[in-house]
């Protein structure tokens, strides 16, 4: 009997999990712009609002490298230099790199335990896990925890601390919103693609961020066509 191939990080974002990574993955960049100084020491809040779409595929480009080709391969090294130089003498804490990198994972595991088919199961956890720290440690961020535990106490911990409101983390959301599903979405799916994101936000950073929700019924029927795993439910 022939042994199954071993699972890759490009089966898990481009497999059976592809909407809980794609919806998930887009909303921790509109999740960050809640942190009011990472709005500007990470994104550069003028040149961002001028290069929304160019910096959104910049970013996916660069995780889809290391996704698709690893990191040992050219294209992979090529995107981890490029991490390391987009961060380099940037005016931000360890701990802000690392709420930045837990946050990438976080937000498409809340996005699947809510709304997706079914949830991770173990090895896949691990496959995501080990993926994200070795990002980590390939830009050198410091004190990288080791379970999903950690990583979620940390993000909570970070989020108490920083997250707040501010003007320009409301555009930038906005802004996020309006561009970020021309990476991937066909034009015709697009419309509803940014209410599904709305729709399936954690209501607390739509708040933050000084976002509308969707109508009551639109959000209603939009998470209806959601598989769902009945853990939880976006309002």
């Amino acid at each position: 009997m022939q042994a199954a191939a071993p699972l890759t990080i490009e089966q898990l974002y481009y497999g059976r999990h592809r909407l809980a990574f794609r919806a998930g993955t887009y909303l921790a960049l509109i999740r960050m712009m809640g942190v009011g100084h990472l709005v500007t020491a990470l994104y550069g809040h003028t040149q961002l609002l001028a290069q929304t779409h160019a910096r959104l595929a910049r970013t996916r480009a660069t995780l889809r490298d290391l996704i698709c080709d690893g990191f040992d391969s050219p294209r992979g090294q090529a995107a981890v230099q490029r991490l390391r130089d987009v961060h380099r003498g940037l005016q931000a804490t360890p701990e802000d790199f690392r709420y930045v990198l837990a946050t990438f994972f976080l937000e498409p595991l809340r996005w699947n335990d809510e709304f997706g088919r079914t949830p991770l199961s173990p090895p896949e956890l691990d496959l995501l896990l080990g993926f994200w720290r070795r990002v980590g440690e390939s830009m050198h961020i410091e004190d990288l925890p080791r379970t999903l535990a950690q990583w979620r106490a940390g993000q909570r911990a970070y989020e108490l601390r920083h997250l707040r409101f501010t003007e320009e983390g409301r555009r930038l959301a906005q802004l996020c919103l309006r561009d970020v599903v021309k990476l991937t979405v066909p034009a015709g799916a697009r419309w509803a693609f940014r209410r599904l994101m709305r729709a399936t936000m954690e209501p607390s950073i739509r708040q933050t961020l000084g976002l509308e929700p969707v109508s009551p019924f639109t959000g209603w029927a939009l998470r209806r066509l959601l598989p769902g795993q009945g853990l939880g439910a976006a309002s």
